[in-house]
Protein backbone atom coordinates (compact mmCIF):
# COMPACT_ATOMS: atom_id res chain seq x y z
CA UNK A 1 0.00 0.00 0.00
CA UNK A 2 2.79 2.43 0.91
CA UNK A 3 4.56 1.70 -2.37
CA UNK A 4 1.43 2.62 -4.35
CA UNK A 5 1.07 5.89 -2.44
CA UNK A 6 4.73 6.78 -2.89
CA UNK A 7 4.68 5.92 -6.58
CA UNK A 8 1.52 7.97 -7.13
CA UNK A 9 3.05 10.92 -5.26
CA UNK A 10 6.28 10.77 -7.24
CA UNK A 11 4.39 10.57 -10.53
CA UNK A 12 2.19 13.52 -9.56
CA UNK A 13 5.29 15.59 -8.76
CA UNK A 14 6.93 14.64 -12.05
CA UNK A 15 3.88 15.57 -14.07
CA UNK A 16 3.26 18.85 -12.23
CA UNK A 17 6.88 20.08 -12.33
CA UNK A 18 7.37 23.27 -14.31
CA UNK A 19 9.49 22.98 -17.45
CA UNK A 20 11.88 25.86 -16.79
CA UNK A 21 11.54 27.29 -13.31
CA UNK A 22 15.21 27.99 -12.61
CA UNK A 23 18.27 25.98 -11.61
CA UNK A 24 17.10 25.06 -8.11
CA UNK A 25 13.71 23.86 -9.29
CA UNK A 26 15.34 21.94 -12.14
CA UNK A 27 17.61 20.22 -9.62
CA UNK A 28 14.64 19.34 -7.41
CA UNK A 29 12.82 17.95 -10.42
CA UNK A 30 15.79 15.84 -11.55
CA UNK A 31 16.19 14.44 -8.05
CA UNK A 32 12.50 13.56 -7.90
CA UNK A 33 12.92 11.71 -11.19
CA UNK A 34 15.94 9.82 -9.82
CA UNK A 35 14.04 8.81 -6.68
CA UNK A 36 11.04 7.72 -8.76
CA UNK A 37 13.20 5.65 -11.10
CA UNK A 38 15.02 4.05 -8.17
CA UNK A 39 11.73 3.13 -6.59
CA UNK A 40 10.37 1.78 -9.85
CA UNK A 41 13.38 -0.39 -10.65
CA UNK A 42 13.80 -1.66 -7.10
CA UNK A 43 17.16 -0.05 -6.35
CA UNK A 44 15.44 1.98 -3.61
CA UNK A 45 13.22 0.51 -0.96
CA UNK A 46 10.03 2.36 0.00
CA UNK A 47 11.65 3.30 3.33
CA UNK A 48 14.70 4.77 1.61
CA UNK A 49 12.48 6.69 -0.79
CA UNK A 50 10.47 8.11 2.10
CA UNK A 51 13.67 9.26 3.82
CA UNK A 52 15.00 10.86 0.65
CA UNK A 53 11.65 12.54 0.02
CA UNK A 54 11.66 13.91 3.57
CA UNK A 55 15.12 15.36 3.01
CA UNK A 56 13.96 16.98 -0.24
CA UNK A 57 10.90 18.40 1.53
CA UNK A 58 13.08 19.87 4.27
CA UNK A 59 15.26 21.64 1.70
CA UNK A 60 12.17 22.96 -0.07
CA UNK A 61 10.88 24.22 3.29
CA UNK A 62 14.16 26.04 3.89
CA UNK A 63 13.89 27.66 0.47
CA UNK A 64 10.28 28.72 1.15
CA UNK A 65 11.35 30.21 4.49
CA UNK A 66 14.30 32.07 2.97
CA UNK A 67 12.13 33.47 0.18
CA UNK A 68 9.45 34.59 2.64
CA UNK A 69 11.81 36.30 5.08
CA UNK A 70 14.18 37.96 2.66
CA UNK A 71 12.07 38.98 -0.31
CA UNK A 72 13.69 36.37 -2.51
CA UNK A 73 16.86 34.36 -2.51
CA UNK A 74 20.24 36.07 -2.33
CA UNK A 75 23.21 34.55 -4.15
CA UNK A 76 24.53 33.23 -0.83
CA UNK A 77 21.18 31.59 -0.05
CA UNK A 78 21.07 30.04 -3.52
CA UNK A 79 24.57 28.68 -2.92
CA UNK A 80 23.53 27.29 0.45
CA UNK A 81 20.48 25.57 -1.05
CA UNK A 82 22.61 24.29 -3.92
CA UNK A 83 25.03 22.69 -1.47
CA UNK A 84 22.11 21.11 0.39
CA UNK A 85 20.78 19.71 -2.88
CA UNK A 86 24.23 18.39 -3.82
CA UNK A 87 24.41 16.53 -0.50
CA UNK A 88 20.91 15.15 -1.10
CA UNK A 89 22.00 14.04 -4.57
CA UNK A 90 24.89 12.14 -3.01
CA UNK A 91 22.47 10.47 -0.61
CA UNK A 92 20.26 9.38 -3.50
CA UNK A 93 23.26 7.89 -5.27
CA UNK A 94 24.40 6.11 -2.12
CA UNK A 95 21.02 4.55 -1.43
CA UNK A 96 20.49 3.49 -5.02
CA UNK A 97 23.85 1.70 -5.18
CA UNK A 98 24.15 0.22 -1.69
Amino acid sequence: MKLKIITATVLAILIAAPASAGPLNNTWHRQQVRIGKGLANGSLTPGEAIGLEAREAAIRGEARFLRATGGGLSPAEKGFLGSQLAAASGAIHFHKHN
